[in-house]
This record gives C-alpha cells, sequence and structure tokens, in this order.
C-alpha cells in the first residue's frame, strides 16, 4: 500500500498556484530594449502568445474589473457621467487661422518619375506621377494591349507593382514575389515568402536589392535572381515581433518599416541590425482601468503608408483608427495620434508635430493612404507641404515642418453620444478649402432618385435612422455615414502644377451598436456595419457612386469631378452615367493624362488632366487592384494594370465582382 506524504499533498496547491502566476507572469511579460519611448519591459494582457491562455486571462481580468466598478461608486460615477454642463457652455464653433508666416520655403528636391518607378506609389514622396509623355492626350487612343500574364491562382493583388531597368516586380495572390520581363511578361523568378508578400507595396535601391514585409519579417532579395540577400538580417530576413504590411522608406543607410504595435522601426540598410524603434501612442499606465475595463487603446497603426523626405530625414506617417472601429467606451480622450499625420525626425528621434483629423473616431474614418510631400505657391513663394486626402473626403494641406494647415478650418461642436460609458469628442474639425472631393455626412435628400420605386423603397429602410455632421453611433438604432472618400490607394499629385487626382466612393451605410449581455464580457456593445442599398442592389444615395476629382492644391478648389465607372444597365435606360464603388487607384502624366481603375466594370480609363474628359478606355476581365505603374522600357512608354478583383468590393457588393488572376501591360500601336 502506497503510503502518502501529507506534507506534499498540502503544498501541492501552493506549488500549483506559484507555477500559474510564474507562468501567467511569463506570458503577460514582453521585454524590448529597442524602443526610446517605451518601458523595455510591459505587462500587458496582449504580449499572451497562446490565444486560449490570452482567452482565460482576460476573463480573470475583466472579472476583476467588474468587481472593481460595482466596488467603486466614485468610479461608476466617473465611468457614466458626461459633464454637460461644460458642453452646453461652450462655443458652437471654434475658428482656426491658417498658417501663414514662417512656412517651410521648398528646398526644389520633389521627387520624380521617370523612366523607373522604383516604389509603390511611385517613389518616396508616395505621388504616383510620371514625368513621361509619350503616352499624351493626344495618341492615347492608340494604347493597346502588349502582353498579359496570368497568376497561378486567383487572388487580389493590392499593392502597387515597380519597374526598374527591364524587370516588373509584383506581389502574386499567394505568399511570394515574382519578377517580370518588361518586353514580353515572362516570368523570371519567383520568390516564396513565409507571409503574403508586399501587401501595401515593396521597393528597390540602387544597390539593386528588393525591400519589402511581409506580413511576418522585413525581407530583402536580389533583384537579378530572386534571391536572399544573405547579409541581411538572417539570410536576407528580419523576424518582426509586430505585423507589417506596408512599403518602406529608405533614407541615408537607414530602412525604416511602420509596424501594427503600432510603431516605427529603424535598421541599419546593410546589415539588418535593428537601430531603433518608436512607439506611435500615447504612454498610459499599464493598469490604468475606465469603467473597470483595462484601458483598450489597440488600433491606430500605421496601415496606410509611409513617405519620407530623404533630404530632411523625416518620415512622414498616417495613422488608423483606434481599435473597436465603432465605439470607444475602453478608450477614453482624443486617443492621441490614431487618425492623424505625424512627423518623425529620424536624426533626433522625436516626434515634429501631429495633426488629428478625427478626434475619439468612432466611425472608421481612419487616413488609409501614405502621406503625399509636394509643394504649393504662397504669395509666389514655393513652401513644401504634406498632402494627405482622407476617408472624411478632406484634403489636408500641411506645412511640412509644423505641421500646420495652410488652409483655414473650423473646429463643430458635434452631438454626445447617448451610449453608456461612450464619451465622444465635443468638437470635431471641418475644412472649407480644399473643398471636400467626396459626400461627407447624409442628409435625406441624398436617398437615391434612380426612380420612385427605388427611392420609397430606400425611404422605408432607413426612417428610423439617425445621420448628421458626426453624429454618434446608437444602441439598437441605426446611425448613416458615407463610407468612401479617399481609400488605401490615396491620390496622385503633379508637382509642376500642384494638382491632386483622386478617386473616391460615396456609399451610404448603416452602423450601429448592440448591447453585450454575455456576464463578464470583455466588451461591452458589439459593432455592426451594412451597406444601404435599393431593391435591385444599388447603393441607396443619389449617383455618382463614384467620382475622380482634380483639385488645385493651391488655392482649394475643384477644378472637375466626373462620374468613374459605369453599370451598362442603368445607361441603357437612359440614365446618366452613375459612377461606381471602386478600389483601384490613379496616376497622372505629364502627358496631360489620369489613368484610373478599380471600378466595377473592370475598364481602366484615361482621362484629360486639364478638363476630366475620359479619352480612353479598355474593358479588362477583372478590376483594377492596384494603382496604375508607369514606366519606359525599351524607349516605349508603357502601362501596367494588375487586375485582380477587390476584397472589399466583393464583401460588400458580393454579385459585382470576381477574385481575378491577370496582368496588363500597354503601349502605343506601332
Amino acid at each position: 500500500m502506497i503510503k502518502l506524504n501529507k506534507k506534499l499533498i498540502y503544498k501541492t496547491p501552493i506549488y500549483l498556484i506559484f507555477f500559474i502566476f510564474i507562468f501567467s507572469l511569463f506570458e503577460l511579460t514582453s521585454f524590448d530594449s529597442k524602443y526610446i519611448n517605451k518601458k523595455s519591459i510591459t505587462f500587458d494582457v496582449d504580449n499572451v502568445r497562446n490565444p486560449q491562455i490570452k482567452k482565460l486571462v482576460r476573463t480573470i481580468d475583466n472579472f476583476g474589473g467588474n468587481l472593481y466598478l460595482s466596488l467603486s461608486k466614485k468610479k461608476k460615477k466617473e465611468f457614466f457621467q458626461i459633464d454637460k454642463d461644460k458642453y452646453n457652455n461652450l462655443p458652437k464653433e471654434i475658428f482656426i487661422k491658417a498658417k501663414e508666416e514662417n512656412l517651410t520655403i521648398s528646398n526644389k528636391k520633389n521627387e520624380e518619375n521617370s523612366k523607373n518607378w522604383e516604389r509603390s506609389h511611385g517613389n518616396q514622396s508616395s505621388n504616383k506621377f510620371s514625368s513621361l509623355k509619350q503616352i499624351n492626350s493626344e495618341n492615347v487612343n492608340l494604347l493597346d494591349v502588349v502582353w498579359t500574364y496570368k497568376f497561378s491562382k486567383k487572388g487580389v493583388v493590392p499593392g502597387n507593382a515597380i519597374f526598374f531597368e527591364d524587370k516588373i516586380y509584383v506581389s502574386t495572390p499567394g505568399k511570394s514575389l515574382i519578377a517580370l520581363s518588361a518586353e514580353k511578361g515572362e516570368k523570371i523568378w519567383e520568390r516564396p515568402t513565409e507571409g503574403k508578400a508586399a501587401v501595401r507595396g515593396l521597393m528597390i535601391h540602387e544597390n539593386r536589392n528588393i525591400y519589402f514585409c511581409d506580413q511576418k519579417n522585413l525581407n530583402s532579395i536580389n533583384s537579378v535572381d530572386g534571391k536572399f540577400n544573405l547579409n541581411f538580417g538572417k539570410e536576407g530576413k528580419i523576424k518582426l515581433k509586430h505585423k507589417c504590411q506596408t512599403t518602406p522608406v529608405i533614407i541615408d543607410k537607414d530602412i525604416i518599416i511602420a509596424t501594427f504595435e503600432p510603431g516605427i522601426e529603424v535598421y541599419d540598410l546593410s546589415s539588418g541590425k535593428i537601430k531603433w524603434k518608436f512607439y506611435l501612442k500615447k504612454k498610459t499606465n499599464d493598469f490604468f482601468r475606465y469603467g473597470g475595463k483595462r484601458f483598450d487603446y489597440s488600433g491606430g497603426n500605421p496601415w496606410g503608408g509611409i513617405s519620407a523626405d530623404v533630404d530632411r530625414k523625416i518620415v512622414y506617417i498616417s495613422t488608423g483608427n483606434a481599435g473597436r472601429f465603432y465605439e470607444g467606451t475602453s478608450r477614453p480622450g482624443k486617443n492621441k495620434y490614431s487618425n492623424s499625420v505625424i512627423a518623425l525626425d529620424i536624426s533626433s528621434r522625436k516626434v515634429l508635430w501631429e495633426f488629428q483629423e478625427v478626434e475619439h473616431d468612432i466611425w472608421n474614418y481612419d487616413i488609409a493612404s501614405p502621406p503625399i510631400l509636394t509643394s504649393v505657391t504662397r504669395n509666389g513663394v514655393d513652401i513644401d507641404v504634406v498632402v494627405a486626402p482622407t476617408k472624411f473626403g478632406n484634403t489636408l494641406v500641411l506645412d511640412r515642418l509644423t505641421g500646420q494647415s495652410l488652409f483655414d478650418y473650423k473646429k463643430i461642436k458635434v452631438p454626445l453620444s447617448e451610449v453608456p460609458g461612450e464619451k465622444t469628442a465635443f468638437y470635431q474639425k471641418k475644412f472649407l478649402l480644399p473643398e471636400a472631393f467626396s459626400k461627407q455626412y447624409f442628409k435625406k435628400e441624398d436617398v437615391t432618385d434612380l426612380n420612385p420605386e427605388s427611392t420609397k423603397y430606400v425611404e422605408e429602410k432607413i426612417k428610423d435612422a439617425s445621420y448628421g455632421f458626426f453624429t454618434p453611433n446608437s444602441i439598437d438604432k441605426k446611425n448613416i455615414v458615407f463610407k468612401g472618400g479617399a481609400q488605401w490607394m490615396g491620390a496622385s499629385i503633379d508637382n509642376t502644377t500642384s494638382t491632386m487626382y483622386v478617386n473616391s466612393s460615396d456609399i451610404p451605410s448603416f452602423l450601429w451598436l448592440e448591447k453585450v449581455d454575455k456576464k463578464n464580457s470583455y466588451y461591452r456593445y458589439s459593432s455592426n456595419f451594412e451597406i444601404i442599398k435599393d431593391q435591385y442592389g444599388y447603393p441607396g444615395s443619389k449617383p455618382p457612386w463614384g467620382n475622380l476629382t482634380s483639385i488645385n492644391l493651391i488655392n482649394g478648389k475643384i477644378n472637375w469631378t466626373v462620374p468613374f465607372g459605369e453599370y451598362e444597365k442603368l445607361t441603357k435606360k437612359n440614365i446618366p452615367i452613375t459612377g461606381t464603388v471602386n478600389f483601384g487607384g490613379v496616376a497622372a502624366t505629364a502627358g496631360n493624362l489620369v489613368f484610373a481603375t478599380g471600378t466595377v466594370d473592370n475598364k481602366v480609363r484615361a482621362y484629360r488632366a486639364t478638363d476630366g474628359k475620359e479619352l480612353w478606355n479598355y474593358k479588362m476581365e477583372y478590376l483594377g487592384s492596384s494603382p496604375p505603374t508607369i514606366f519606359e522600357y525599351n524607349n516605349d512608354q508603357y502601362l501596367l494594370i494588375v487586375s485582380t478583383g477587390s476584397s472589399t468590393i466583393k464583401a460588400q457588393f458580393p454579385d459585382q465582382t470576381e477574385f481575378g488572376d491577370i496582368i496588363y501591360a500597354f503601349k502605343l500601336k506601332k
């Protein structure tokens, strides 16, 4: 008979508890000494690696939070109480004067793209403009397909392809990067990657190495043979702690990436050795609670991209909205650095400035594309600026060294949320100039007028909904917003004329919240989103539903705007061209042309840059999935379109698009 040791029996629970404590502490702990503005050791639920353990830790943490809130009347009052007296006593609007003095005089070093297209979005200024003019408004009707390339599988390729010397480099629908010959579109090499390669783009350096993220790694590949650059990182790769999908920038001997930490990471270009990191969030106490819940300021990621002023050694970053897109009860305040353009000085390792467009965003109005570096004229002097077209339809024009707006704007007092615990911002910005290039908020007169039946159908659908300028979302009551503006593909800017060309969509949508009844749920509310359509599946607002717009960045006025995309079924009924939802992009040229793609009619179009007249189009098998790439090879100018569809449009309008697998190359007929 086995004799049990009573002391061991008594001590076993103690050992078990101690083991669980040590294991939990290990899982909660993260160590990184390279951040210059963040503690080396952090304790956070998000550090937990195992998803099941993370779920358990969150449940325990949330139980403690609810207990904490129930025992503290003061904290409970702070969470649910809104200072309405302070709100009511505030002025209805505050006028912010444009910056007029001590502007950043241009150093005359704006980038141009000529023969090559060395980085997605064109260059490190992200202006997507080509100085080539062999193809121009007089001969564009002679454009023809010179070759096509078919991927081995179908799937969306959103990253803008690049070109250098004689090869095209582009990611595939799978996990790989390929090189194609410019002359015939033949595959030269294919490099498998650990994750999906270059989701938002890639770049090639003068050292002939290609640099890109595959979400899990920063990669360096030889452009000639597709082999990893073994001198960089570990066999050509740097394992990242946080997701990265945007195009890197290179300043001198540094390669710089943006991650979903969110943060900026700086590596040695030759060796891949980490130099330093910058945390793109306002620091908070690790154990800070709000309403019993742990402060949850997730999101705010620089997923739209970054650009670089190489001469001044400054990186410009656009950021997304804070986490929980449609409710912010666990992240009080303005949520600094989210929905912003940020300037980070690489030499001093400090933020020079940040400009936040939307405070405490609960509508998903992030800045989704990389900032564009260009110049505008003020009083006869060229001024270097940063331009950011946004999802809300604004065009931010900011002084490059101070971040102050070159146009006046107002801060308008907006309605308060009635959702318990939701403390929305008292004010939101309203720009009169530059003129909005998309509809910014829904009004009753925006209901579709395609026919009386559709009007009646949509009016019935929205009769109980709320809408207006930054009207907050509600529980079980739908709020109407326009989802569109400038998406991740951004805009194209002609530096010589200070003209911006941007594609946009005007699609009405419902947003609403539902209370989560589950006990000790980590979140109080679930979020819901729905496109508003008529009975035939068309958007529930008045056309146009897609536009292409030209804006004068000097005076802020719209030069022209035209419907972008066509539903042929509607045109045959003598309905004026309506435009369509679009997710492709634009690229303008010195040939007085704007090339645009991404509409559900699967066409790529050429417009005259001076007046927006459509001069040419070509119907592809699938819609264009990324901005056009423009380059010169063997004395011929080429237009390259990746035609693989759109995940966003497929999710919102599933019957109107399909995933594809084709690249089209065009040049003038001989």
